[in-house]
């Protein structure tokens, strides 16, 4: 429902070994200078939410980082988050957060090289607890290597169809991950609040750059995620609207894509070497001549 639709070219045993941190490319080269972690939303797939026909092949911006910008490690995050007990299970985020952060202690992530997080619909909520776990346990050295997010159709205030959703509970089982989803959920709000307060450039803010996007198209007749909800209010960020719904709007069509375009740019921007600055010609030491004060006398001495 918010992450993927039901596709038809499912392959047996294809969702194994998608859970927690995915290898895509670039990620074993001990050089690389940059980490990119992709997060999918709810009912989302590590590789599938980011596939313009939802595929287990490499034609999608998953791939093409790595091609374009070398020494990139990309990684794609998976966990459950299913939205319908029928189809699986789905952990609290509070207890996924602390899932996410270990797994990303256990491959050492934020220690070495600048992070970016690449977040759809429910990933950005889950990213942005995790950098609340990240203050609480006093793990600033992590935090200031997080350089940027990028928010496809996050949800930031809720969903109202989250809201719908869950008058049809006893029909459809919905997990915990849709029921914190509704529109004034207090941990949402908290939430939010908390991160306007911490994200910026001013002294004592974490350094984050946000980037922000938002459907402007139905799904299914239902517009998903509103353009209030998808906007974090952080100053000077201003969100973009696309023309996607809240599936394809995590699916660049291709290289030209406004989101790959920009997201490619805005990591770009920190692989360039720092400029190497020409050392100062150096100053000659002054010669200071001692005279002789007899000879310098009759030197300068009338002629008779």
């Amino acid at each position: 429902m918010f992450g993927r639709k039901t596709s038809d070219n499912s392959q047996p045993n294809e969702e194994s070994n998608m859970t927690g941190l995915i290898k895509i490319s670039g990620c074993d080269n001990p050089n690389r200078r940059v980490d990119v972690i992709f997060v999918h939303g709810l009912g989302g797939h590590p590789q599938k939410t980011w596939h313009p026909q939802e595929k287990l092949d490499n034609k999608s911006w998953l791939f093409w980082l790595g091609e374009d910008l070398k020494d990139v490690g990309v990684w794609s995050f998976g966990y459950e988050a299913e939205f319908s007990n029928w189809k699986g299970k789905a952990m609290p985020r509070f207890d996924q957060a602390r899932n996410f952060a270990q797994w990303l202690e256990i491959k050492q992530m934020g220690k070495q090289r600048p992070l970016f997080f690449i977040t759809h619909s429910l990933g950005g909520l889950l990213v942005k607890e995790v950098l609340r776990n990240a203050e609480t346990y006093s793990r600033q050295a992590f935090i200031n290597q997080v350089k940027g997010i990028v928010f496809l159709a996050t949800p930031h205030n809720g969903s109202h169809l989250a809201n719908t959703v869950g008058i049809l509970n006893k029909v459809l089982r919905i997990t915990v991950s849709v029921e914190e989803l509704e529109v004034n959920n207090p941990w949402l709000r908290d939430l939010d609040v908390w991160y306007r307060q911490k994200v910026g450039q001013n002294e004592g803010q974490f350094r984050i750059i946000t980037q922000v996007y938002y459907e402007t198209r139905s799904t299914s007749g239902c517009m998903v995620v509103e353009e209030g909800s998808a906007d974090p209010k952080i100053l000077d960020v201003m969100p973009i609207a696309l023309p996607a719904d809240h599936m394809t709007i995590a699916k660049p069509q291709s290289r030209e894509d406004l989101v790959y375009e920009s997201v490619r740019n805005f990591i770009q921007e920190h692989l360039r070497p720092l400029p190497q600055l020409s050392p100062a010609n150096p100053v000659p030491p002054q010669t200071f001549v001692t005279r002789n004060p007899i000879r310098h006398i009759e030197e300068n001495k009338d002629p008779q």
